[in-house]
């Protein structure tokens, strides 16, 4: 127990000498000159101390930064890569929209030669079946579409309507094996019969003979015969003319100006009735 007051005798005295000490040493900093030498040389001292103990608060700084930085980076980058989305969205409806207008300006402009009535269509489904080469369109009894009307695209004969509905119809198209078209060759005036073949084979011209005069590059319209489809329509371009010599015929393909697997307005040919 003495021992121990003894300490505490010990450290108050320590304490007391120190804080004199001290005192004497700031007045004398104070009021002369005495010890700038001494202060300069302990600040040189301390500063290489300072900066060491200030390393850790400054790599927790700087690694604090960081952290913030890269999260605003990903958040700017996830706006951004969501705004790229939605223009990319905003561009494609732009895109479809000009092509609306441009076939809708191709079909609001485009004329039968023989200024036959018409009804304006569109597709509204396409039969899945490879074999059967058939749509089905918006129009039907309650426009005015009767059986057996032609129709077409801005380019050319399309199909004609094998079934009507109230508000739709069966459209069986010009390349269905089922189809028929009377033609003639615009440059000849020759008549024949344009048979389809499938969807990725020409229309070919039934009963050709060897002496008839039909070449790559003749025109191929719409007879007017059979009361389907006016005199004049384009139904396509003669593509290869082969002799059969064996049979005393001609193989004729024609390759089709309508746009058959493209999506665009029809006409539905109302001859000599209102639509």
């Amino acid at each position: 127990m003495a021992l121990r007051s003894g300490q505490v005798v010990q450290n108050v005295h320590l304490f007391v000498a120190l804080f004199v000490s001290s005192t004497l040493l700031l007045a004398v900093s104070a009021n002369t000159r005495y010890l700038t030498p001494a202060e300069t040389f302990i600040r040189w001292l301390a500063v290489p101390i300072v900066f060491v103990a200030q390393l850790p608060a400054k790599a927790r700084e700087a690694t604090s930064s960081y952290v913030v930085s890269m999260d605003e980076l990903h958040e700017i980058n996830d706006q951004l890569l969501k705004d790229v989305s939605r223009l990319n969205a905003t561009m494609a409806e732009l895109d479809q929209a000009r092509t609306t207008i441009a076939e809708l300006r191709v079909a609001l402009g485009y004329k039968l030669e023989n200024q036959q009535n018409q009804i304006l269509a569109e597709v509204a489904h396409v039969n899945p079946n490879r074999l059967r080469q058939e749509v089905i369109i918006n129009v039907g009894q309650s426009h005015g579409v009767d059986v057996d009307r032609g129709v077409s695209d801005p380019w050319g004969v399309y199909g004609r309507t094998v079934e009507v509905f109230t508000d739709t119809s069966r459209v069986l198209l010009l390349n269905d094996e089922r189809h028929a078209t009377p033609i003639l060759v615009s440059r000849t005036r020759e008549y024949y019969i344009a048979s389809g073949n499938g969807s990725d084979a020409p229309l070919t011209l039934d009963n050709v003979n060897l002496s008839s005069d039909i070449r790559v590059g003749d025109r191929i319209v719409t007879s007017g015969l059979g009361g389907v489809f006016p005199e004049g329509l384009v139904v396509g371009t003669v593509t290869a003319v082969t002799d059969i010599v064996s049979e005393s015929l001609k193989h004729v393909a024609i390759s089709p100006a309508a746009k058959l697997n493209a999506k665009s307005y029809l006409h539905v040919i109302t001859i000599g009735k209102d639509p």
